[in-house]
């Protein structure tokens, strides 16, 4: 146990540990995608759904747990070895050039800091209800938590909207990088798939904030309707 904790506290060790629990978060985010895409399949689906899931309240409360240790996990690694890469050099370069990094990957703190607040905001309103109370507890017609009427009271609003908007250009530039350099971190780095690797934070981001946006786009212009 002390060498398994001596190794993640190390810089290598760290960033593996981010690395995992970043790759998990992602996968989290896709499948919660997917999820949401019901959308277009109906309230019946979609309520159905939803439904499943708190059918199972162990398994639902056992992945609400380990998603939020690996949120925390995750922060905390990330400002640790920011801390510690700071430390190493505390004289700053006289110039900065970033010929290999790109933009997303020069703004991975700001993004991360975006999203954090994002989330936030996201579970605060369609999870908890609190920014929105009246919508937190109208069943459908089969007796079932009306999730589809919510998301789409919810993104009828304008301003709700570009919260949304904003929250996934957010997710985008963490993901398009983190994708990658996760990848890169755990060693399969391999000439033959460097391609495959580089472009597979891009995709990965695109289909996922394509995907979120397009359901927001389609309620709030009367595409999905209650």
């Amino acid at each position: 146990m002390t060498r398994l904790s001596n190794h993640v506290r190390s810089s290598v060790g760290g960033k593996v540990v981010m690395a995992l629990s970043g790759l998990g978060l992602v996968f989290y985010v896709v499948i919660h995608m997917l999820g949401n895409l019901q959308i277009f399949e109906g309230a019946p689906t979609l309520n159905g759904y939803a439904a499943f899931l708190r059918d199972m309240p162990i398994l639902l409360w056992i992945v609400r747990a380990g998603l939020l240790s690996l949120v925390v996990l995750h922060i905390v690694l990330a400002i640790r070895l920011t801390v510690r890469n700071r430390r190493a050099r505390p004289v700053a370069y006289a110039a900065r050039k970033y010929r290999q990094a790109s933009f997303a990957s020069r703004t991975m703190a700001v993004s991360g800091l975006l999203l954090a607040l994002f989330i936030l905001f996201h579970l605060l309103h369609l999870t908890a209800g609190v920014i929105d109370p009246l919508a937190i507890d109208r069943l459908d017609v089969e007796g079932h938590r009306d999730v589809y009427g919510k998301i789409v009271r919810a993104f009828q609003n304008p301003f709700i909207v570009v919260l949304y908007v904003v929250g996934q250009v957010g997710l985008g530039l963490h993901l398009n990088h983190a994708v990658t350099s996760s990848l890169q971190t755990l060693g399969l780095e391999y000439a033959a798939f460097n391609h495959l690797f580089k472009a597979a934070g891009p995709t990965v981001a695109l289909l996922v904030v394509l995907g979120n946006i397009v359901i927001v786009l389609a309620v709030f212009l009367g595409i999905v309707h209650g």
